[in-house]
């Protein structure tokens, strides 16, 4: 099917810095895609820009690659400057994405002796089965998904997620929450309205995200997308481990990217890479199970957005057009997060309230914004500022308000001075 017209946002205006990072960052990379990228370098460059941007959409070793192959020797002075750069940082990533599998394999590893099944999200077994070396993706955090409802071993869902608090804290690891120490109300409602927990190794800085659900609101759409019993095994050397199936796994990434409102466009490259090597029978199945999963509104503005800033010449006449309500609010939503920003926007930049309205407005059934107001009204960093006993936990929507006030006043505290940031910037 012949995709249909381009929507481009209204206040766009590409700098050759970002077309160029563009080009150097589609996969898998054609003939025509690197002539441009040699074409693109003659043009003056603000190259410490472009670098920034590199650098800032978590696409270094991906550019470094690819603007080093597609750009014949001799080349200027200050473009190869740029590439000896990138290809050092590249190098440097290439190390971590080894040092992150020599951290993965112990933990997997533990958790399944400890009667878990596992799979990783993203990360590592993106990499490898995408880009087909670990290398060519910036290596992140360690994204683990426990099958919690898993009762293979009569263990609850609950004692799941604890059994492998335990095995992180037994490797060193630190939680954003103490799991173990909260009341038995308190971890009821975390694992029943939240997804994961975030746990930091203060010793080598690895990051670890332990997942029992894809989605923070258990009544998102698609949140199904985990509960399927296939999965994809992914070999790395002796070590294999398991990921979500192909499909569901892209349909994953889209939906994940939407609540991030594609603001770093490592994500967009990643679906970007699966879908154009897609035939369009593939992607009629694919919308089709998105459709399936009540997802079609994010895989539909995804590929929206991969044709506007990726390319793709191929399309499927199941996909919803930008027109529609939700795509339509997808698509303003990442234009706020990319284009109004300058594509060098944080997540820090991005107003709660923006980011609450965007979430209250992505589906309009009762049951999905009821739990939106129930995260907040008893969102669990209150439960450290007021530990409550639990016959008193339904009245931490009172101290709700109290709360924020005293968190802002913290972060306002805490927050650097003028002089402070321009001495270390």
């Amino acid at each position: 099917m012949q995709p249909p017209p381009q929507s481009e946002p209204a206040t766009s205006s590409r700098s050759a810095e970002l077309d160029l990072l563009l080009v150097c960052a589609r996969w898998p990379q054609t003939e025509p895609d690197r002539q441009l990228i040699a074409d693109l370098c003659t043009l003056e460059t603000d190259w410490p820009h472009f670098l920034l941007l590199t650098r800032h959409h978590r696409l270094v070793p991906l550019v470094a690659r690819n603007l080093q192959t597609s750009v014949a020797e001799p080349r200027s002075t200050k473009l190869e400057s740029v590439i000896n750069e990138l290809r050092q940082l590249a190098a440097a990533n290439a190390v971590q994405s080894l040092r992150s599998l020599g951290e993965l394999r112990p933990i997997v590893q533990s958790l399944q002796s400890n009667g878990l099944s596992v799979r990783i999200l993203k990360g590592l077994p993106l990499s490898q089965t995408t880009f087909g070396d670990l290398s060519l993706r910036a290596s992140g955090d360690l994204d683990i998904l426990i099958d919690a409802n898993d009762k293979a071993n009569d263990s609850s869902q609950q004692d799941a997620i604890l059994t492998a608090d335990h095995v992180l804290r037994d490797f060193g690891y630190r939680g954003l929450f103490d799991l173990h120490c909260l009341t038995p109300r308190q971890l009821t409602f975390y694992r029943a309205h939240w997804r994961d927990n975030a746990y930091n190794h203060p010793t080598t800085g690895f990051d670890v995200d332990l997942h029992w659900a894809l989605f923070r609101n258990r009544a998102m759409s698609g949140s199904s997308l985990c509960a399927t019993p296939a999965s994809a095994a992914v070999r790395f050397g002796d070590l294999t481990v398991r990921t979500l199936p192909p499909a569901e796994n892209l349909l994953y990434l889209c939906v994940h990217g939407t609540f991030d409102g594609w603001l770093y466009l490592k994500s967009l490259v990643d679906v970007a890479a699966l879908v154009r090597a897609m035939s369009e029978s593939d992607l009629d199945s694919l919308a089709s199970l998105a459709a399936a999963h009540d997802v079609l509104p994010e895989l539909s503005a995804a590929l929206h957005l991969v044709r506007r800033y990726l390319t793709m010449e191929h399309w499927s006449a199941r996909l919803l057009p930008p027109a529609d309500r939700t795509v339509a609010h997808i698509l303003r939503y990442a234009d706020r997060s990319l284009v109004e920003g300058n594509f060098l926007a944080n997540r820090e930049d991005i107003p709660h309230r923006a980011t609450m309205s965007f979430e209250f407005g992505l589906r309009r059934n009762l049951r999905y914004r009821l739990e939106l107001i129930r995260r907040i009204v008893y969102r669990a960093r209150m439960w450290q500022t007021f530990p409550l006993p639990d016959r008193l936990f339904a009245l931490y929507p009172l101290l709700s308000p109290i709360e924020w006030g005293l968190f802002q006043f913290r972060k306002w505290r805490t927050k650097p001075s003028n002089s402070t940031q321009t001495l270390s910037s």
